[in-house]
């Protein structure tokens, strides 16, 4: 059975049903109550989780219309929002569809496990997502991991070159490499606000506040605690500090400045902004309106730098050596889920211009390629960005995103089959 590239809308209902009761909607109801718990514990969750956890509150939501309508309401509501969910559970549905008993039984079971895990649900969502490029190339393809539990690699196409290829998929998240994930930050921001707000009462004005940490976050609530006093007795000095938990850096700045921001939909702009008042670059920001009208801007950000091209060249190599089996020609595929489309081709066009001096994306490319002790079967490296949903008219929805690849054409193990696969 070939892997299914379109839905129509007649089929949605059918589809949802069909995937709730294999894979059972608790799964994402029980995901959902316990995201909502943890929010009302801390506010600031809501966005990450809301993002993280995306799929789960899609389906979420197709539970709650069926219940309200007895059938998904196909026609008379726009269900745009729960797209990426459906055709998760469309790709889910046409592999386990070619699978013997066993196998699907352990696929079910790795689909639950997602739920739980958005790492885990990215890979998925990633592997379907190639899966669906190759199949609308007209490929015949086979999933190594799911329907043998053998081979360790994502993606099998069978039918191309020689001996086909073999191609394994590898989600990168935001988080990737990161001193301080998001999720530390959001707790300890909430761990810090009644002290914080204490400190800054009647402030009619902007402050700036950048915590510089040695390292990572301390991970004992007494420590974080101890940390969150030190911010409000800081603010209370008037004066930057230098503590041996963090350097603690104050500055006061014009709130006005902050005036019609949306921060629900906060694009470059606020993150610029943000940026030149605190003097920092790409860090953990957020920012609180005060009931006296002034406003509070914390960064939290760690001496050690970010190294998210070190996690990436780990995970990478550890790709091409224990999981491509070397017997076949192999493609890795790392998709950056911070990247948008126009930002891969930004990149992609500011290679191609010779006199350009090359992005950091293809100086690492071309040193991992340049390396043959131990993956001359690697015939490419690519970089994808998250797929995002548009409608070209009024009665089609297409999913798409950019692709920067590349190839290895002095690969022994490299055809010309190969060349062109991203070009469409």
């Amino acid at each position: 059975m070939p892997f299914r590239t379109s839905i129509y809308d007649y089929e949605l209902d059918q589809l949802f049903r069909r995937f709730r009761h294999l894979i059972g909607e608790s799964n994402w109801r029980q995901r959902v109550k316990k995201l909502e718990e943890e929010i009302r514990g801390n506010k600031f969750l809501r966005h990450y989780h809301l993002q993280e956890n995306d799929i789960a509150y899609q389906f979420n939501y197709c539970s709650n219309l069926e219940r309200q309508y007895g059938t998904l309401p196909v026609g008379r509501m726009d269900l745009s929002p729960v797209y990426p969910a459906l055709a998760f559970a469309s790709h889910c549905l046409s592999t386990m569809d070619r699978m013997g008993a066993e196998n699907r039984t352990r696929t079910i079971g790795r689909i639950r496990g997602a739920f739980r895990n958005p790492e885990d649900m990215r890979a998925l969502q990633l592997e379907f997502t190639v899966g669906l490029h190759f199949s609308k190339l007209g490929h015949r393809l086979a999933w190594p991991e799911l329907e043998t539990g053998g081979d360790t690699y994502d993606l099998l196409v069978e039918d191309i070159g020689p001996t086909g290829l073999e191609v394994e998929c590898k989600a990168v998240s935001e988080e990737k490499g990161r001193q301080i994930p998001t999720r530390y930050a959001l707790e300890f921001w909430n761990l810090m606000q009644r002290d914080l707000m204490a400190a800054t009462r009647g402030l009619r004005g902007g402050l700036s506040i950048v915590i510089k940490l040695p390292s990572k976050l301390p991970t004992s609530f007494a420590e974080r605690k101890e940390l969150a006093k030190l911010v409000a007795k800081t603010i209370l000095s008037g004066q930057s500090q230098i503590y041996p938990q963090a350097d603690i850096l104050i500055r006061y700045f014009d709130a006005r400045l902050l005036a019609g921001i949306d921060w629900i939909n906060a694009g470059s702009g606020a993150r610029e902004l943000i940026e030149s008042i605190t003097g920092t670059t790409n860090r953990q920001a957020m920012v609180t309106g005060l009931r006296g009208g002034g406003a509070v801007m914390c960064v939290i950000q760690s001496s050690q730098d970010d190294s998210l091209f070190d996690a990436v060249q780990k995970t990478t190599k550890r790709a091409a050596v224990k999981q491509l089996t070397g017997k076949r020609p192999g493609l890795i595929l790392l998709e950056f889920g911070g990247m948008s489309p126009e930002g891969m081709e930004s990149l992609a066009e500011h290679d191609n211009v010779p006199s350009n001096t090359p992005t950091g994306l293809r100086r690492w490319a071309s040193e991992f390629l340049s390396n043959c002790t131990d993956r001359d079967h690697v015939v490419g490296i690519g970089f994808l960005s998250r797929g995002t949903v548009r409608r070209p008219s009024s009665n089609v929805v297409t999913s798409s995103g950019s692709a920067y690849v590349f190839p290895r054409r002095d690969s022994n193990q490299w055809d010309d089959a190969f060349s062109g696969l991203f070009n469409q």
